[in-house]
């Protein structure tokens, strides 16, 4: 045995020993590399996950002071103070103040592409649409709002963001008009300047269109079981009368 691979096997034993006072993990891994080579160790170390803590109901369960313990034997940060300079920054030195010490872990999520500088894309240009749902096509196909996005927008109170990023800049063609008009003649829009009709969604159009073929009618946007063209021819021919 090297030099090496005893000092790993020593760092093994003691981190086992400090999450299992029984000793039964310990003695595992010691029968187990009793009878590896150097060369047998050090491809075992390789594998995936090689280390496996071997628990028993009631009866080899550690404690949390004991995973503290084998962490600082490991000297791996489990617990540590986190910087909050969105909550406090000292005026003078411009150093933020600290959580309270707070575990710090990995987590196991994939990042998604939007957060990737070079993954971002920005449309420039909205005039090349999909007109059965108002999605851009073409070379300004650009990424969508999805539903966890807005239920984020919806935690923080961001009410007119939502109605912004789901109707004007969404699918609602005549609102997008307002806001065009409003930002050309006056340089700014606000939320008050935007008027939206029930009717004004592609994607709802598109959707009531599939239901009626499935003879299914709905408030969707229909009135008295009748579409919003039926409705307004209804109206003229009354008119006319």
């Amino acid at each position: 045995m090297n030099a090496k691979r005893q000092k790993a096997e020593e760092l093994i034993y003691k981190i086992f020993d400090a999450l299992d006072t029984t000793g039964t993990n310990t003695d595992y891994y010691k029968s187990l590399f009793a009878n590896m080579s150097d060369d047998d160790f050090y491809k075992f170390c390789q594998r995936r996950l090689p280390f496996r803590f071997h628990t028993r109901a009631f009866k080899i369960e550690p404690k949390m002071h004991e995973i503290i313990n084998a962490f600082k034997i490991l000297g791996a940060p489990l617990l540590e103070k986190v910087k909050a300079p969105y909550i406090f920054e000292d005026p003078t030195t411009g150093e933020p103040v600290e959580t309270q010490e707070c575990m710090v872990v990995y987590i196991h999520l994939k990042r998604m592409k939007q957060m990737l500088t070079k993954k971002n894309h920005v449309s420039m240009n909205t005039d090349k649409r999909d007109m059965k749902t108002g999605l851009l096509t073409s070379d300004d196909k650009g990424g969508k709002e999805t539903d966890r996005e807005f239920e984020s927008l919806a935690t923080m109170g961001l009410e007119y963001t939502m109605d912004e990023f789901a109707r004007p800049k969404g699918d609602a063609m005549d609102a997008m008009d307002q806001m065009s008009n409003a930002i050309l003649s006056k340089g700014s829009v606000s939320d008050s300047d935007i008027t939206v009709t029930k009717n004004d969604s592609l994607g709802k159009n598109l959707f009531n269109a599939y239901l009626i073929g499935a003879h299914i009618h709905s408030n969707l946007i229909d009135t008295d079981y009748m579409t919003p063209l039926t409705a307004k021819n209804k109206k003229q021919a009354i008119k006319r009368v």
